[in-house]
Order: structure tokens, then C-alpha cells, then sequence
């Protein structure tokens, strides 16, 4: 039963408050609210519709409007929205705070800058406009001034988990994993259930190499998921920096069990066992990688350097190859695979010039 049929009465109710009252606009949000929280868009918008028909100028009822677009990621619509408010009320938090998101989604950087100072002129202690300030620096890697302001909202809200956990990623991109461990735990203090922030506390231990510590929140994963996918990846990449070769091999195994139709594991396990000297036997998990994701060239390349290791150079140009129809700009993997057609052409011009010789 969804939200709409568990609560059919009360929409009913509200509906024939409307037909008694058609000018009261508080019905008319109401339904519109309860019609977004059922994820029933079409039908808010058809009740927006009408309130602004009745107050054209309902700044809150645009807000809605834009909102609903936002959501159905009809970011342009949801740009027109915005901008018809502000024609009726240009000192508005929420409609610059609404359009520097839209911008951003939209990648338009400065433009959603613009937008969020503009809101910030009107609200200086808001803490989601700072989360959203940092995430905009955070796209475009400035990390110190994601940082700057990450740290701004957790001033006005310093037991958000949230805040905390945005605040140490952006500590992790910095490689600043002391601090990053703080906020992650910060976090863990207030949700100390998340399986997301344990299992990034766990890999900033490992990236301070105290694996100890690493793996008491590893150990805390998979006790809430013995079957988390990534959570194995990351215990098997912090098992190589540790030097616990064999026991990485052996999680990495348990990876391929639970997503056998995931490439990840296939391709660190092969990475691992290049850095091991078994090529044949990473080239086999390389070929079973391309079978899952045909058109990553990254995987192709791995398979082409992996065939010039043991001198398969016919195979190496076929792997080669792929990956330049895939990615045709690759300049690096282009010259790949000239170089080494190259080395095939002047070994069999070499052996035939040999054969003739004798």
C-alpha cells in the first residue's frame, strides 16, 4: 500500500476543504505537500497550479513549483520557476539558495556561486547554504576552501553527522587523515551505526598504516553487512598495504563470491597478482573483467601491458586496440599501440631476415 492509499482519507478530507473554501491557500499547500511526500509530482503541480492562478504572486508556491522541477530534474523549468519568484521578491533566501543548487547540478559553477553569496548576503548563519557552498568547491577540487566552509557549518550545527562526515572527506581528498579519522568519529558519536562512515574511518586507519585500528571499524562493517562488496575491496586493498599478501588474495576471493558480475575485485586481484609476477593468471581475470564491462579501456589497457609481459605481443596489440576504439583521444595508449605493432613488425622482419640468412 503506498503513501497515497494509506492516507486516502485525508486527502479526501482536504479536497473537500478546498471545494468549501476554493480561496483558502493553506488547503492548497497542504494537499500539494502531502501530494510530494507521496512522490505524486503530476498531481502537486496541478494543485500549485491552481493556488497561483488564485495568488499569482504566492512566493512560497513558486518555491514548490521550482522544487517539484528540481526533483524531476527538470533543471531549466526549474530555473524559469526561480526566476519568475524573484521577480516578485529579489531578497528571498530559499529561491538564490534553490537556484545555486539547480545551478550546480547543471554544472554551472559560477552561476550557482553567484546565487549562493546572494544568499548568504540575506542568511550569514545558515549551515545547509555552507554544506552547499563547500560541496560547489568540493566539485571543482578546492579542498581547502570546501574545508573552510564545511567547518563553518558545523560551527552553527557541530552534532550533525552529516556536516562531520562531509568534512572528513574532504580531509581524505587533502590526504589529511588524522583530522579526517576526527570528524569520522565526530559522526560515529551520532550515528555510530552507519556503515558508510565506519567503513571510511576504517580506510583512513589504514591510510595512517595503523591497521589495528583499521580493522576494529572493518570488523564493525561486517557486522552490520557480512556481504558489503566495497567493504571487502577496501579491506583487501588495506591487507596489501599491510603486506598480508595471501589473506588479501583470500578477501579479495570473497569479493568475486558475493558480486561475481562486478569488476572490481577481478581487476585489483589481477593488479596484485601483476605486482606478483602471475600474469597468465591476471590476464585471465583482466579477460573476465572485459566480459563484465565491455567498454572500460582501462581494463583492455591492463590486459595489453599484461600480454607484453609475457611476450604476447600479437595479444597485446588486439587488447591495445580496443581500447583505442573506445577511446580514440587517448593519446598515451594510442602510442601503446603503435609502439608496440612497432616491436611485432621489426621482430618478424628480424626472424624472417634470419631464416633467410641461413
Amino acid at each position: 500500500m503506498n503513501f497515497y492509499e494509506r492516507n486516502i482519507k485525508l486527502f479526501d478530507e482536504i479536497k473537500l476543504k478546498i471545494e468549501k473554501e476554493p480561496l483558502k491557500i493553506e488547503n492548497y499547500l497542504l494537499l500539494g505537500k502531502l501530494y510530494v511526500m507521496g512522490h505524486l509530482y503530476d498531481e502537486a503541480l496541478e494543485v500549485y497550479s491552481k493556488l497561483l492562478n488564485i495568488e499569482p504572486f504566492n512566493i512560497q508556491t513558486l518555491i514548490n513549483v521550482g522544487s517539484i522541477y528540481f526533483i524531476k530534474k527538470d533543471y531549466q523549468q526549474a530555473i524559469n520557476i526561480y526566476s519568475r519568484a524573484l521577480e516578485i521578491d529579489n531578497a528571498d533566501f530559499s529561491v538564490y539558495y534553490n537556484l545555486g543548487n539547480t545551478y550546480a547540478e547543471l554544472k554551472q559553477y559560477n552561476k550557482a556561486m553567484d546565487n549562493y553569496k546572494k544568499a548568504l548576503h540575506l542568511e550569514k548563519d545558515n549551515a545547509p547554504l555552507y554544506t552547499a557552498i563547500a560541496l560547489l568547491h568540493q566539485d571543482l577540487n578546492e579542498y581547502s576552501d570546501a574545508v573552510a566552509n564545511f567547518q563553518k557549518a558545523i560551527a552553527i550545527e557541530p552534532d550533525n553527522s552529516e556536516y562531520n562526515y562531509n568534512l572528513a572527506c574532504a580531509f581524505v581528498k587533502m590526504k589529511m587523515f588524522e583530522e579526517a579519522v576526527y570528524h569520522f568519529k565526530k559522526a560515529l558519536n551520532i550515528e555510530p551505526e552507519n556503515i558508510n562512515i565506519n567503513l571510511c574511518c576504517a580506510n583512513a586507519y589504514s591510510s595512517l598504516g595503523n591497521y589495528e585500528e583499521a580493522d576494529k571499524y572493518f570488523d564493525k562493517v561486517f557486522t552490520l553487512d557480512k556481504n558489503f562488496y566495497d567493504a571487502y575491496i577496501c579491506k583487501a586493498i588495506s591487507l596489501c598495504d599491510e603486506g598480508k599478501i595471501n589473506e588479501a588474495y583470500a578477501v579479495y576471493d570473497k569479493a568475486l563470491e558475493i558480486a561475481p558480475d562486478r569488476s572490481k575485485a577481478y581487476i585489483l586481484k589481477a593488479n596484485l597478482l601483476v605486482s606478483e609476477s602471475e600474469f597468465a593468471e591476471a590476464l585471465k581475470l583482466y579477460k573476465k573483467a572485459e566480459e563484465i564491462e565491455p567498454n572500460s579501456h582501462k581494463i583492455y589497457i591492463h590486459a595489453g601491458n599484461t600480454s607484453v609481459l609475457i611476450d604476447d605481443l600479437v595479444g597485446a596489440i588486439k587488447e591495445y586496440k580496443k581500447a583505442v576504439d573506445l577511446f580514440p583521444d587517448d593519446n598515451e595508449t594510442i602510442l601503446l599501440y603503435y609502439d608496440t605493432v612497432k616491436e611485432f613488425v621489426n621482430r618478424k622482419f628480424n626472424k624472417e631476415k634470419y631464416i633467410e640468412s641461413k
